[in-house]
């Protein structure tokens, strides 16, 4: 097992900038991608969505703005401050009906209550399969009958594309970590760089295929979020040129669903249906 992080999850987020590292760099891909994807399979509105994990809610809001009822829980005191302070910011308009303190572990929601749960952070910083496992089996009671959970995973190889897409394949502080990754999977950062992330589990796909199975879904789809577009090395320019932007979401798009290319991704979402 890898030496631990020097910053503990909670630790990371009450420092990390959490809040707009979708608004910047290749999280503006990530941010579009995934709303791309949640929209092939959404219910829809007005039905009732669960976003675990949910951080200052950048999701919750988009859906709360095209007519659902978005609750969002996290485990962070600061990032759900956060979002309690956008609500309160933004009251005229369309917001989340709650935002609260809570465990994807242990959801304090009534058995089949949820259209949709979106767990786009949890299944990653639960580094131990039970763990994973027990919130997904969560997700399950809440849900109803055909209603879906998303779960988003960082992929195993993701250290390695970043050392590829920001040259780094001579910082001997970094190659280790990608080392450390590829062995098992179970990411650390001993290092003082907090851009190196913290405590986490980088999924192969078939083993987050298996614990939803575990958990009582059955699959719906396996989508690469960023697919090729994760190697752009100049993500702000592309996102600057709107021809760019559009040609890259496009294509990658078209291609997410090809075999031959689409476990090239930072991050890929896992679609379960319950029954």
């Amino acid at each position: 097992m890898p030496e631990p992080s020097k910053r503990s999850i909670e630790q990371y987020y009450a420092e990390f900038p959490e809040d707009e590292r979708l608004r910047s760099g290749m999280g503006r891909l990530e941010f579009e991608r995934t709303k791309k994807i949640l929209e092939r399979f959404m219910p829809s509105p007005p039905a009732v969505v669960l976003d675990v994990g949910g951080g200052t809610g950048p999701y919750s809001f988009w859906l709360a703005e095209l007519g659902y009822e978005t609750h969002l829980i996290d485990r962070s005191e600061r990032l759900v401050q956060l979002c309690r302070d956008r609500v309160q910011a933004n009251a005229q308009r369309p917001s989340l009906r709650s935002v609260e303190l809570g465990d994807a572990r242990s959801l304090a929601w009534r058995d089949s209550s949820s259209d949709a749960v979106l767990m786009l952070g949890p299944l990653y910083h639960l580094v131990e399969r039970t763990d994973r496992v027990q919130a997904i089996r969560e997700a399950h009671r809440i849900l109803r009958s055909g209603g879906y959970l998303f779960a988003a995973t960082i992929s195993r190889f993701a250290s390695f594309i970043a050392a590829l897409s920001e040259g780094r394949l001579n910082d001997k502080t970094f190659v280790p970590i990608v080392e450390a990754d590829l062995r098992s999977g179970h990411h650390r950062n001993p290092t003082d760089n907090i851009s190196f992330f913290t405590d986490a589990f980088f999924h192969r796909n078939a083993e987050i295929r298996s614990e939803l199975e575990e958990g009582g879904f059955s699959i719906a789809a396996q989508i690469p979020i960023e697919g090729l577009g994760c190697v752009e090395r100049d993500i702000e320019a592309v996102w600057a040129d709107p021809p760019s932007k559009e040609a890259l979401l496009n294509l990658v798009a078209q291609t997410d669903m090809i075999d031959e290319i689409n476990g090239v991704s930072f991050h890929f979402m896992t679609v379960g249906r319950k029954a």
